[in-house]
């Protein structure tokens, strides 16, 4: 399976006074060895341990790592994978079935539209095209504290 990774990237200022936020992908390993994950990216593990899971993702053959940065640090990532082999999604092992794995921003970045550019980012250039994408995206997973939704209203 050919897995094409074409790399796109955009410029965001939300104001004139306020930094350029670039959002680029798929990055690869070594491209993340260079950069600083905000302290705020810590839904699924600590920032410098996440980091070390994007860099092992961005070097699998299909893996994908699509990102907004404010300098040198990351502000928000998405992530592209096969499924973990204990979800029933790897049952099949098809090699074209892709998993959105994780979508974060940090908390003074979220707001301006980054998780939307990202993902649209990701799919630039028919790139993944050749592959069916999926992702489960679990509520319990996502920050209802900061985003002041409630489950409830999350589900309508």
């Amino acid at each position: 399976m050919q897995h094409i990774k074409t790399y796109h990237s955009h410029c965001l200022r939300t104001a004139p006074d306020q930094p350029e936020i670039i959002i680029e992908g798929p990055v690869s390993g070594e491209r993340l060895q260079q950069l600083t994950m905000h302290s705020k990216l810590d839904a699924f593990r600590r920032p410098k341990e996440q980091l070390e899971a994007l860099i092992e993702i961005a070097e699998l053959p299909e893996g994908r790592i699509i990102l907004a940065r404010d300098g040198v640090t990351i502000v928000g990532y998405v992530t592209f994978h096969y499924p973990d082999e204990i979800e029933r999604w790897s049952q099949g092992h098809m090699q074209d079935l892709i998993e959105l794995g994780a979508i974060e921003v940090a908390d003074e970045y979220r707001s301006i539209g980054l998780g939307k550019k990202m993902i649209r980012l990701a799919f630039e250039g028919e790139q993944l095209e050749n592959v069916i994408c999926f992702t489960t995206e679990y509520y319990w997973h996502w920050d209802l504290e900061t985003s002041k939704l409630t489950v409830w209203e999350y589900r309508q």
